[in-house]
């Protein structure tokens, strides 16, 4: 009798499935596997020995770049919000368009047209993960700026505060009886 090749490794149809979903879902094998609770490894054989398999993986990670590509599009097109900050208020937000991410995506979508992305060529693979570094430094960037203050800001708040301190200090201190209501 034929062995069917999951009940050695433990990658039941049941767990291919689930692996399935998640490569849908996130992208990644690395986290695809863990989700199915299989190794990489065990994913990666399968993938290379299983036609089926791998025509599936194929069209889940398509299923996981679609909403990538359409931050993308998005990004180039429209803009992406940018909030001008000053003295602790949002002053104004701007968006602009991103050229070198039209630039990118016109390269990756007819490359004898628009020329490569690099000497050899850019894989699709390899455009998503720089897109993919880009809008994470973006948001890192954006979230970097709304949580520091500026030395300006900081002066600002103290100076209030002190200015606040000595208020409430001489109310306090006009409201207490004195040395003559003692007596």
């Amino acid at each position: 009798m034929a062995h069917r090749g999951w009940k050695r490794d433990g990658f039941t149809p049941a767990k291919k499935a689930k692996a399935i979903a998640a490569l849908g879902k996130y992208g990644n094998v690395t986290d695809a596997a863990r989700i199915a609770g299989v190794s990489d490894t065990t994913f990666y054989r399968h993938l290379n020995k299983c036609p089926d398999f791998a025509r599936s993986c194929e069209l889940a990670r398509e299923q996981a770049a679609r909403p990538l590509e359409t931050l993308a599009w998005e990004r180039a097109t429209k803009g992406a919000p940018e909030k001008v900050i000053r003295n602790g208020e949002v002053v104004q937000i701007k968006v602009k368009p991103s050229d070198s991410m039209l630039g990118m995506l016109l390269r990756a979508s007819d490359p004898k047209k628009y020329g490569r992305l690099s000497r050899g060529g850019a894989t699709r693979k390899q455009i998503e993960r720089k897109l993919r570094r880009k809008i994470e430094a973006e948001t890192r960037e954006t979230m970097r700026r709304e949580l520091v203050a500026s030395d300006e800001e900081v002066k600002e708040a103290l100076v209030k505060a002190l200015w606040a301190h000595g208020i409430r200090t001489r109310a306090e201190q006009s409201a207490a009886p004195g040395p003559e209501a003692e007596e």
